[in-house]
């Protein structure tokens, strides 16, 4: 039966190399081995949950923000091929409400089209919402960089602002948690194609992701190595998995 979404979320790991199965599978084992999902630098032993900015960046190529994130793709098993395609054979998953418990959650698609760049800015959709958000983040930043030169930044999460300062400390954080989850995507791009992200399904998560063997819903790797994981992790057998290649 064919599913619409999936119940767990996969997380591969050939992104920069997806067709060199060793590799890749000396990826995966570091994970399984330290029970952690890192994001870059990957060390499983800091859990930071931080947002940088990149004011020299556009949110076109995706790095205005470069939060220390990890992501998961809402895709079933049996649909994966196209982004097995993009990412490699080898990952694992977790279910899904095990990922929301630990602040995973799916990002804002916004999608434009090449005609876009050559028409007005002044519309509320495509690329010219997408530079308005870009816009409006870059101004209130400068502004709220000069207020904190001369106020503390205190402010506690979840109560109402009570000052010009804690408004404009909360309206930082706001806009810089919709832009790290906020992707745009060329929208007449083919279903196969590396850039075209909406097809992932694209769910974040701020931080590291360290896990227990009983979180872990299923492991998959390139069916040619799948008795080398096996050997290696016993422990694992019954949620090792071929990938649908």
């Amino acid at each position: 039966m064919i599913t619409y979404i999936s119940n767990e979320l996969f997380h591969l790991v050939g992104r920069t190399r997806p067709i060199d199965h060793e590799y890749n599978y000396n990826i995966l084992s570091k994970i399984l081995d330290e029970m952690c999902v890192t994001h870059y630098p990957h060390n499983p032993n800091v859990i930071e949950h931080t947002l940088t900015l990149n004011i020299d960046k556009s949110i076109f190529s995706g790095d205005l923000i470069a939060p220390k994130m990890v992501c998961f793709c809402d895709i079933p098993f049996e649909a994966l091929n196209i982004h097995i395609q993009k990412y490699g054979s080898f990952g694992l998953s977790f279910p899904r409400n095990f990922l929301i418990a630990n602040g995973a959650r799916p990002v804002t698609y916004v999608p434009y089209q090449p005609s876009d760049w050559r028409g007005t800015w002044g519309t509320i959709h495509g690329a010219g919402l997408l530079n308005d958000w870009e816009n409006v983040w870059r101004g209130s930043y400068e502004h709220i960089a000069k207020l904190n030169e001369s106020t503390s930044r205190i402010r506690s999460l979840g109560i109402v602002p009570k000052s010009a300062a804690e408004a404009a400390d909360a309206l930082e954080d706001l806009l810089t948690q919709q832009l790290a989850f906020t992707k745009p995507f060329n929208s007449e791009l083919p279903d196969n194609d590396p850039s075209n992200y909406y097809m992932e399904r694209e769910w974040r998560k701020i931080a590291n992701l360290p896990f227990t063997v009983t979180d872990i819903a299923e492991i998959i790797v390139h069916p040619t190595f799948r008795d080398r994981m096996e050997k290696k992790y016993p422990s694992f057998i019954g949620k090792i998995k071929n990938a649908p290649i």
